[in-house]
C-alpha cells in the first residue's frame, strides 16, 4: 500500500480535473495513489478521469450515484484506505512538483502535528496574490484564511503552527484522521461542503494536535473569497447560502468546551442575530437552516457529548505512532 492517498473529490470539475491530475503525477514524491471520487458529474469528468488513468496505474476513478458533498466523497476514500497520510486536493488545484515531498518531510519531522498545509497561491505570473496560508480561529467561533488576497512579495511568511488548514489541500496524518472520527465520520456529512475546515481545525484544536504551515509547499489555487461582497452573494446557489448559515451553527453548538460557551456566545450572538435578521428581510430561503438545527437538534448534541468526552482525555502525542486501523469498507472496485 503506498503510505500517502491523495483524494480528489470532483463535481462537474471537467474544466480543471486534467491540469490538477497532472500536477499531481509530476510529484518528487512517487508513492502515492489518486482516488478521484466523482460526485456523480453531468459533465465529462469521468471520461477525462478514466483517459489519464488508462495513462498512469496510480490514478483510480471512483464514481458515486449522488452528490454526497465535498464531506461524503472524501470521507468514501477514507474509509477505505489505510496509508499513512492522506492529501486532499481540490480539483481546481495546480501543485508544484516537490508540495508533497515537501509536505511529508513536514508532516514526520512534527510529531505532534495532524495537519500540514502550504502556501496557496490566487494567481502565477510576476505579481502573484496569496489565497492562503492556512486558518487563523477567529474569537466568536469562525476561522479566517491567513493572508489571503495579499500579495507575495510584500508579505512575511513564515513556518510553524497555525490555527488550521484550508480544506482546499491539507495532508493529514492517518492518526489524525483516526483520532478525530465521530460516530466513525472523520468529516460530519451534515456539513455537505462548506466550513467543513473549521469544524476540522476546532476538532483538532481541542483534542490537543496542532497545525504546522510550511511555505515552500506551494499550489495554485485560484480563489477569490470575499463574504462580505452581498451582490456576490445573490450569485451563489441557494443551497450554499443555506448550508454556510446551518454550519456555523453545527460548529458553535459541538465543538466549544462548556467553560467557553458564555465568552464565546457573547462574542458570537450579535451576528448571528444580525444573519438572522438578514435572512428574514432579504434571503428567507436561509431560514431553512434553522429549521434543519431544530430539528436535528437531538443528534447534534449527542455529537457534542462524544466530542467533548474525547476532548478531556490526553492528548494525540502518543498517537501518531501507531499502526495504522484497516478500512472500515472493504475497498471499492475503481473504474
Amino acid at each position: 500500500m503506498p503510505s500517502v492517498l491523495i483524494s480528489v473529490v470532483s463535481w462537474n470539475s471537467a474544466d480543471v480535473i486534467e491540469a490538477c491530475l497532472r500536477s499531481i503525477l509530476a510529484q518528487t514524491y512517487a508513492d502515492f495513489e489518486v482516488w478521484v471520487v466523482d460526485n456523480a458529474s453531468a459533465d465529462d469528468t469521468c471520461a477525462r478521469v478514466a483517459a489519464l488513468a488508462a495513462t498512469d496505474a496510480r490514478v483510480h476513478l471512483h464514481p458515486l450515484p449522488r452528490n454526497t458533498g465535498f464531506c461524503g466523497g472524501h470521507n468514501y476514500a477514507l474509509d477505505r484506505t489505510i496509508s499513512e497520510a492522506v492529501l486532499l486536493v481540490n480539483p481546481d488545484i495546480e501543485m508544484a512538483v516537490s508540495y508533497l515531498d515537501r509536505a511529508m518531510a513536514t508532516l514526520r519531522a512534527h510529531p505532534g502535528a495532524g495537519t500540514v498545509c502550504g502556501l496557496l497561491l490566487q494567481n502565477s505570473g510576476a505579481a502573484p496574490r496569496i489565497d492562503s496560508t492556512g486558518l487563523d480561529a477567529l474569537p466568536d467561533g469562525r476561522f479566517r484564511l491567513r493572508h489571503h488576497g495579499q500579495p507575495l512579495a510584500e508579505t512575511v511568511l513564515t513556518a510553524g503552527p497555525v490555527d488550521g488548514a484550508d480544506g482546499a489541500l491539507p495532508l493529514y496524518h492517518r492518526a489524525f484522521i483516526d483520532d478525530l472520527r465521530v460516530d466513525g465520520q472523520f468529516f460530519d456529512e451534515r456539513f455537505f461542503a462548506h466550513k467543513e475546515d473549521w469544524d476540522i481545525a476546532w476538532r483538532g484544536r481541542l483534542y490537543g494536535w496542532s497545525t504546522v504551515f510550511e511555505p515552500a509547499c506551494r499550489a495554485l489555487h485560484p480563489r477569490e473569497f470575499r463574504p462580505a461582497d452581498l451582490r456576490r452573494r445573490l450569485r451563489l446557489n441557494g443551497t450554499i447560502k443555506a448550508d454556510a448559515v446551518k454550519n456555523q451553527w453545527l460548529l458553535l453548538l459541538k465543538n466549544p468546551p462548556a467553560r467557553q460557551l458564555p465568552g464565546l456566545w457573547l462574542r458570537a450572538l450579535p451576528r448571528q442575530l444580525g444573519i438572522l435578521l438578514y435572512c428574514l428581510l432579504l434571503e428567507r430561503p436561509s431560514l431553512r437552516a434553522y429549521r434543519y438545527v431544530w430539528q436535528h437538534r437531538g443528534g447534534i448534541w449527542a455529537t457534542r457529548a462524544l466530542i467533548q468526552a474525547r476532548a478531556a482525555q490526553p492528548g494525540p502525542a502518543a498517537r501518531v505512532a501507531v499502526a495504522p486501523r484497516r478500512p472500515a469498507h472493504a475497498p471499492a472496485t475503481a473504474v
